[in-house]
């Protein structure tokens, strides 16, 4: 068996390594930034950016159904472990200094469990043969996370959310970029990479306009949501929008 033959007999396991090996990594930087004295804040930002990038190892699933349940096992099995944690079942010191606003276990079943969940559901039910999924992803990953990065250190104009929660219109304006950058970019490498459609013919012009008319609903909904379920409300407001443009369940 040569090698070609043995990566594509293997692919998906191989993709299931790869995942778990980043997430390792991820999960160490930031556990040993936090314990040199890293703010919170920033370690929080770092693994919720790091960690959404997750979907770039989607490039590597085969195009059997079953690929997608592989690759949906890490934020499958994270959203269970900050559940565990953050009911007091199980240890988990390091992730709770590190993802946790109050310090607290239970703060990881608010954003954080929320957040694996989505990524978990876009996984299994829209995948990477649509790009919706991956919008949604890189909004709620790179945008999200940078808007409160950049809200702190350059926003001026505030606002209060819907909960009361403070935020900046020039961390919201980082958000839609980000957003956009990061879609834009994602989109273009899967369809590239797989040959989709949606680089086709005249298909292209208008997924740019979709994408940017998508991270603008994202970027809205964050504004408008509370700090604690705005990894719920931007994810649902942006899957809601791409049933008109063409989203489908795949079951």
């Amino acid at each position: 068996m040569t090698f070609i033959e043995w990566y594509l007999t293997y692919q998906n396991w191989i993709m299931l390594v790869c995942m778990f090996l980043a997430l390792g990594i991820i999960l160490t930087v930031f556990y040993v930034l936090s314990k040199k004295g890293m703010d919170v804040f920033f370690t929080r930002k770092g693994v919720h950016i790091a960690a959404g990038c997750y979907s770039i190892f989607w490039l590597m699933a085969s195009d059997d159904k079953w690929a997608r349940w592989v690759a949906a096992i890490p934020p499958g099995l994270i959203a269970i472990v900050f559940l565990l944690i953050g009911l007091k079942v199980i240890p988990g010191k390091f992730m709770v200094n590190s993802m946790s606003r109050t310090g607290e276990p239970f703060d990881l079943i608010k954003g954080t469990l929320i957040y694996s969940l989505v990524m978990f559901l876009i996984c299994i039910f829209i995948w990477k043969d649509q790009p919706w999924g991956l919008i949604t992803i890189m909004t709620i990953a790179w945008g999200d996370g940078i808007a409160p990065i950049a809200g702190r250190y350059f926003g001026t104009i505030r606002y209060k959310t819907l909960g009361k929660t403070e935020k900046t219109f020039e961390g919201s304006i980082a958000m839609f970029i980000f957003s956009v950058g990061f879609s834009f970019l994602i989109v273009y490498v899967f369809g590239l990479v797989h040959g989709q459609d949606w680089l086709m013919g005249n298909e292209w012009p208008w997924l740019w306009g979709k994408i940017m008319i998508l991270c603008l609903v994202g970027t809205i909904a964050e504004g408008v949501s509370p700090t604690d379920i705005d990894n719920l409300v931007v994810p649902v407001a942006m899957i809601l929008l791409s049933w008109a443009f063409g989203l489908f369940i795949v079951i």
